[in-house]
Parts: C-alpha cells; structure tokens; sequence
C-alpha cells in the first residue's frame, strides 16, 4: 500500500477509525444473511472484535489530539457497503468483500508499523494488523465452508441429519 507521501497521524487515526466503522457495517449485512447460529456467532464475535478496534483508536486519538474534534475521512480502507455490494448480494460475495478488507487492513496497520519510531504507536499498530490477520483467517474458513456445501447456511446444519452429506 504505498503511498505519495506519509500519513500524518490525525490521518492515520481517521482512516483507520473510519475503517472499523465500516467493517463493522459489513459485519452486520452479513450477520444479517447468516441462517447458521455457528456463523453467526462467529460474526458477532467480529462485529465485537472491530467496536473494540474502533474503541481503541478513538481513545488514541482523543489522548493525541485533546480538543480536536473527531473528524473522519470520506473514504476508508474498507469500501463501505452500498459502494461495494448490493442488497441482493450473496453470503458469499459478503465474505469475499470482507475477506479483502481485512487484508488491506493488515497491510495499512503492517506498513505504518513498519514506519513508526514510537513503541508505543508500532506495539498498537502490530497488534491491530494481527487482529486483522487473524479474522481474514475466520472469514476464510467460512467463506471455504460456504463453497463446501451451500448447506452450510442453514439453521438446522449442526443438528444432524446435513453432517452425513458433509464428511468423508
């Protein structure tokens, strides 16, 4: 993700805030679609994840920056819903989409940690771009368990009687 020229931190703040604002609406359409009370958890569990992301940046940004109002970018790393996918969209165009903002996440977080000379920002940005890592890893895994077997999204997929046509 190379740039023209660096990101201020005010920036880096709202980009990176803006983007959690976003994967968190990309979260809740695809909670939203989910029938499979396993993915859904799964979902929530990410949905919590990225507040908690928002959370802390807002609160480095609010010690950063005491008396600036929290203004955010237009645009984010994360393509908002509506630019991206239409209402009609299927599970699995949801997790594709999800599963390529979460990467570009990472590399944002990565590449800024990379440049940073303050441990403190660098430890925050490093465990913000693993975070990412690791739910791309989540929506990996589902989005490989939706291609499997269109099944997988149903309500009843873990009672029984589907597993027989899922296993070896």
């Amino acid at each position: 993700m190379s740039r023209e020229r660096d990101l201020t931190t005010l920036e880096v703040l709202g980009i990176a805030i803006k983007s959690e604002i976003e994967a968190i609406k990309l979260y809740h359409r695809i909670r939203d679609k989910a029938n499979n009370p396993d993915l859904k958890t799964k979902v929530d569990f990410l949905i919590d994840q990225e507040k908690n992301h928002e959370k802390i940046l807002t609160e480095a940004y609010r010690k950063r920056f005491p008396g600036v109002d929290l203004s955010l970018p237009t645009k984010s790393l994360v393509p908002s819903v509506s630019d991206v996918l239409e209402r009609d969209a299927t599970l699995k165009e949801y997790f594709a989409a999800a599963m390529e903002a979460e990467k570009k996440s990472e590399e944002f977080y990565g590449e800024l940690a990379g440049k940073t000379r303050d441990q403190s920002s660098r430890s925050m940005l490093e465990y913000l771009a693993s975070m990412e890592r690791s739910h791309y890893s989540i929506l990996e895994a589902e989005f490989r368990a939706l291609e499997i077997t269109e099944d997988y999204n149903t309500d009843d997929f873990l009672r029984g009687e589907r597993l027989m046509n899922v296993g070896p």
